[in-house]
């Protein structure tokens, strides 16, 4: 068992910079990591079913790509965190603009601590602040759908506001919308 605590993370941003080393290291990721992420959504869908009453939201349409965005390393050098992001095209009804980036985080369970997850999250958001030029122009609005029913108290109510976001409401699933607004860069 790696010992967790003795150096901080190696936290990158890599929206649009992912080289084929990174790419097999993802892969690889996914390939340990993926039923296990997909079984921790169901269960947190199942227990958030009956949630507390939020304005239900249907949100998104198909998705249109899938990348990473940040990755954390421990002090061997191998992942043991993500965050991705999905580019989506949005319901008209929502106002919120045509299309929209999706957020997703993952952190591999024996590594899960609120500090890590906050340099982690506050690395994406500050290194997908500065990529205007690489995000989708279409999409002005990141949401965040917090379907772990952890993430839906109070202190991480207060902790999403003060990173910009704004709270839209719940979807079928039982999760909380999440959005923030993007600045967006348009080139020929």
């Amino acid at each position: 068992m790696r010992d967790r605590g003795l150096t901080e993370p190696r936290i990158e941003f890599v929206f649009g910079g992912v080289n084929d080393q990174l790419k097999r290291e993802l892969r690889a990721f996914w390939s340990q990591y993926g039923n296990a992420y997909q079984e921790e959504l169901r269960s947190f869908r199942i227990a958030s079913r009956n949630s507390d009453g939020l304005k239900q939201m249907d949100l998104l349409k198909k998705p249109i790509s899938r990348q990473p965005a940040a990755i954390s390393r421990d002090q061997l050098g191998v992942i043991n965190g993500i965050v991705f992001v999905v580019l989506r095209e949005l319901e008209e009804s929502l106002e919120l603009g045509t299309h929209a980036y999706f957020q997703r985080m993952y952190i591999i369970p024996g590594y899960r601590q609120p500090r890590l997850a906050n340099q982690l999250f506050r690395a994406f958001l500050e290194g997908f602040d500065r990529a205007a030029e690489k995000r989708d122009h279409r999409a002005n609005v990141l949401l965040a759908e917090n379907i772990n029913p952890g993430l839906q108290k109070a202190p991480m109510r207060r902790y999403f506001a003060r990173l910009g976001f704004q709270m839209l409401g719940g979807n079928q699933l039982g999760g909380e919308i999440w959005a923030r607004k993007l600045k967006t860069h348009f080139s020929f």
